[in-house]
C-alpha cells in the first residue's frame, strides 16, 4: 500500500486525514489519538473536538475554499483548527510560529485570510504588525485561549465559540476531496520572503500512507513521539498524517528538549519518534548515560541526519531502524529509505533525474544542443522531478515563484522538471545520497534561510553598507551556519551590541547570523552580483583572511572577536551554536 501510495494518483478520493480520523473515531473510538502532557484524547473525543471547531468555523462564515491563518505553538487545539477546517473544504495557512514583524506581515498577506487565528502565546508578535494588515478586516481577527499564556487580547474568542458548539459531524454540501487544496505551508525557497506553498489533500493523503506503512511500519500499540512544530510539513504531514493513517498514537510535544527528550520518550511509551538532523546531534551530544537505551524505540525517520551521526547515534540508543527520507513540501519528488541503509535517502524512484551541476559556474551543465546532462552514477547531480499527472508540482501562490522553480526544455524539447536545488548522488544500487543545497538558501536548524530575505533585513541597519550573507559549514553541526559579509559606512566601527539588537528585532533566531565578517569592500561579479564562494570556502577561520570575524558566543549572548583559540573551540565542536 505505502509504495502504491506515493507513485498513485487519486484526485476525486474523498479519504482526506480528517475523514480518515473520523472513521477511526466510529470504528474504535476508545483509542488514544493524541497525548500531550497529562492529558489523553481518544478517537471519539478527538473527532467531537474537531467538529465543535468546525461548527465554530462556520458560525464565524468560514467556507470551503475559504483561508485561515493559523499561528498557534504545538498544543492539541493546532489539529483540532485544521481538521476542523478540512471537514469544512477550507484551507489552512500554517504560520511559521517564529516569524515576526515584516516578515509575518508578508506571510499573512500572501494568502489573503478570511480569518486569523492566534493563539494567545503570541498574540505580541501579532499585535505589533497588526496596523501593517490595512486590508485585513478588524472582524476577521479571532484568538484561541492557551491557559497557560492568557492575554488581554481585544478579539473574539474561537476556543468559547468551539466549547458552545455541537459536536456532531458538520453537515457540508459538497465533501472534500484529495485533489482540493488543504494548506499553505511556508517555505523559504531560493530567494525573498517566505513562499506559500500548495499543500492539497493528495499529499497529506500519501504521505500519511507511504509513511506509515513503508518507513514506519506500524503496528496496533505503537506510540509516535512528535517534538517538531506542526506548522512545519515533517510534523503536520509525515508525523501526524501516518499516526491517522495507521489508527496509532501521537505523543505530541511542545517543543523540543534535549534535557528531557528521553524521558518524554519514556514516560509516552513511544515506539517511533520524528527527527530533524539537528535534533539527533544535539541528543548524541548529550552525556551517556546508563539508561540510553532503554526505551521501546524501535523506528526513526526524518531528514538532514548526517552519514557522520547516524552510525553512532543508532549503535549508542539502540534504535534498530532510521527511516531517512528526500523532499520539499512543495515538491514533486519524494523517497525514503526503507532498506535501513546508512546514509541514503532512499531509491530513485521513477520521474527522478540528477542533472550534472558545474560547481565553479554555479549553474547546470548544458550540451551542444543547449540540453542538460545527467550525471552519472557517483557524481553529484542536482536531483530534478519531472513533471507530469502523477508527479504534478502545485507551486506557490505567488505564479512568478512556481515558474522560477520549473526547468522547461531539460532533456528533450517540450518537457519540464522541478528544481529542487539539490545536490544527490547515486550509488550503483540506485539507492540516492544527499550531497548539499545549492543557490540563495541555505539549511539550519531544520529551517531553510533565504539569503536575500536576511541580507534585506541587515541592509537596514543603519550602520550597513553593503550586506553579503552566505552559509558556511561548521563541524559536528548539521546544515550550514548563516554567515554575513559585512562592509560598514564611512569605514565605521563595528558596534556589535547594536547589530545583535538589530538582527534580534528584525530575524527569526534561526535565521540570525552566526558569524559576521568585516570587510573593507566587497568583490563582485561582471554583473555586479556579490561574490560568495571564496567567502564560504574560506569560512570563519581568521588565518585565511586580515577581515575580523565575530561569532555569536551563546554564553556570552553577544558577537565576540573570533581569535586563532575560538577558533580551535569552534572547529573542534567545543563551543555550542
Amino acid at each position: 500500500m505505502g509504495l502504491r501510495a506515493l507513485l498513485t494518483f487519486r484526485p476525486a478520493s474523498t479519504a482526506t486525514l480528517a475523514r480518515q480520523l473520523q472513521r477511526h473515531a466510529e470504528r474504535q473510538p476508545e483509542r488514544v489519538f493524541l497525548r500531550y502532557g497529562d492529558l489523553r484524547y481518544t478517537y471519539a473525543e478527538s473527532n467531537a473536538l474537531i467538529n465543535r471547531h468546525a461548527h465554530a468555523y462556520q458560525d464565524m462564515g468560514v467556507q470551503r475554499g475559504d483561508v485561515v491563518a493559523l499561528m498557534l505553538e504545538n498544543r492539541p487545539e493546532y489539529l483540532w483548527h485544521v481538521y476542523g477546517l478540512h471537514k469544512l473544504g477550507a484551507v489552512a495557512s500554517l504560520l511559521n510560529t517564529q516569524l515576526t514583524g515584516d516578515v509575518l506581515a508578508h506571510a499573512i498577506r500572501v494568502c489573503e485570510p478570511k480569518r486569523v487565528v492566534i493563539g494567545s502565546e503570541l498574540w505580541s508578535a501579532f499585535a505589533e504588525i497588526r496596523p501593517a494588515l490595512a486590508t485585513l478586516e478588524r472582524d476577521a481577527v479571532y484568538v484561541d485561549d492557551d491557559p497557560d499564556n492568557p492575554c488581554s487580547a481585544h478579539a473574539p474568542s474561537v476556543s468559547a465559540l468551539a466549547a458552545r458548539s455541537p459536536d456532531t459531524n458538520p453537515e457540508i454540501p459538497e465533501v472534500p476531496r484529495l485533489a482540493d487544496m488543504a494548506a499553505y505551508i511556508y517555505t523559504s525557497g531560493t530567494t525573498g520572503l517566505p513562499k506559500a506553498a500548495f499543500v492539497k489533500h493528495e499529499r497529506l493523503y500519501r504521505a500519511g500512507a507511504g509513511w506509515s506503512s513503508l518507513a514506519l511500519d506500524f503496528r496496533p500499540g505503537d506510540v509516535m513521539y512528535n517534538c517538531l512544530p506542526l506548522y512545519h510539513s515533517n510534523g503536520l504531514i509525515l508525523a501526524t498524517g501516518s499516526v491517522i493513517t495507521a489508527g496509532v498514537t501521537m505523543a505530541l510535544a511542545r517543543k523540543f528538549s534535549r534535557r528531557h527528550f528521553w524521558n518524554e520518550i519514556r514516560r509516552n511509551d513511544a515506539t517511533a519518534f520524528i527527527y530533524i538532523g539537528e535534533i539527533c546531534r544535539y541528543l548524541l551530544n548529550n552525556e551517556p548515560t546508563p539508561r540510553d537505551r532503554e526505551h521501546r524505540v524501535r523506528v526513526i525517520t526524518g531528514n538532514g541526519l548526517r552519514p557522520t551521526v547516524w552510525q553512532e547515534f543508532q549503535r549508542r540508543f539502540g534504535i534498530p531502524r532510521i527511516a531517512e527520507f528526500y523532499g520539499a513540501t512543495e515538491g514533486n519528488v519524494i523517497t525514503v529509505n526503507f532498506f535501513n541503509r546508512v546514509g541514503s535517502v532512499g531509491p530513485k524512484l521513477p520521474g527522478m533525474v540528477l542533472a550534472r551541476w558545474d560547481d565553479a559556474r554555479q549553474e547546470l551543465v548544458r550540451d551542444e544542443r543547449g540540453l542538460l546532462v545527467k550525471a552519472g552514477p557517483g557524481e553529484p547531480g542536482i536531483l530534478l522531478g519531472g513533471i507530469a499527472r502523477r508527479r504534478a508540482f502545485d507551486g506557490y501562490r505567488d505564479q512568478r515563484e512556481t515558474e522560477r522553480k520549473i526547468i522547461r526544455d531539460a532533456f528533450e524539447p517540450g518537457d519540464a522538471y522541478f528544481n529542487t536545488g539539490d545536490l544527490l548522488k547515486l550509488d550503483s544500487a540506485r539507492h540516492l545520497y544527499f550531497v548539499d543545497r545549492i543557490g540563495d538558501t541555505f539549511r539550519w536548524k531544520g529551517e531553510n534561510v533565504a539569503t536575500s530575505e536576511v541580507e534585506a533585513q541587515i541592509s537596514s541597519w543603519p550602520d550597513a553598507a553593503e550586506v553579503n550573507v552566505y552559509g558556511v559549514q561548521v563541524p559536528n553541526t548539521e546544515g550550514r551556519a548563516g554567515m554575513v559579509a559585512l562592509v560598514l559606512r564611512d569605514g565605521g566601527v563595528f558596534d556589535a551590541a547594536g547589530f545583535k539588537q538589530h538582527v534580534d528585532a528584525h530575524l527569526p533566531a534561526y535565521a540570525r547570523p552566526l558569524f559576521v565578517r568585516l570587510k573593507r569592500s566587497m568583490a563582485t561579479t561582471g554583473t555586479f552580483k556579490m561574490k560568495k564562494a571564496d567567502l564560504q570556502r574560506e569560512g570563519f577561520d581568521p588565518s585565511a583572511t586580515e577581515d575580523p570575524i565575530y561569532v555569536r558566543h551563546a554564553e556570552h549572548d553577544a558577537y565576540v572577536r573570533v581569535d586563532d583559540a575560538l577558533y580551535r573551540q569552534l572547529a573542534g565542536g567545543e563551543l555550542r551554536l
